[in-house]
């Protein structure tokens, strides 16, 4: 798997696990069967839906400018699983949408591409341990998005 370093994170495209269109499922089942949790300090209100064993969050596509995390004022491409009972709590994934890199969306780094979906370790856990850790969570997101959109099967 190629590794991408910007600062201090690293991060890679994970398109083969999560590829836009489930990305974009998932967000979708969160805004209309979650509600909203605020789980960290940079923002509020953020669209949340707890899976079993896990939770899932949403993180407005312009950061800061959206702190409330408003439907009304932009879109959401970060999800963020968190499961606070692991070694590794937090997984972040990024979708970067066609034009997303112009004017520099939220959490896009360099050397991103358009179309693709990444797993960025802001934490220094291991990319490889969390690519291996990530299908586990997506199998039970998978699993629960069939029971609402028969037949998923991204």
């Amino acid at each position: 798997m190629p590794e991408y370093r910007n600062a201090a994170m690293t991060f890679a495209n994970i398109s083969d696990l999560v590829n836009y269109d489930t990305f974009e499922t998932i967000k979708d089942f969160i805004l209309k069967q979650g509600h909203r949790m605020t789980y960290r300090n940079y923002d509020n209100n953020n669209p949340h839906y707890q899976f079993e064993g896990f939770n899932v969050f949403l993180g407005a596509d312009i950061g800061q400018g959206n702190i409330n995390n408003d439907t009304e004022i932009s879109d959401f491409n970060q999800l963020t699983i968190a499961d606070w009972e692991s070694d590794i709590c937090y997984y972040n994934l990024i979708i970067v949408r066609k034009g997303d890199l112009k004017p520099r969306k939220a959490w896009v780094l360099p050397a991103m591409k358009e179309g693709e979906v990444y797993l960025v370790d802001y934490y220094e856990k291991g990319l490889d341990t969390m690519r291996n850790n990530l299908p586990t969570y997506l199998e039970v997101i998978k699993n629960k998005l069939n029971s609402h959109f028969p037949p998923f099967d991204h």
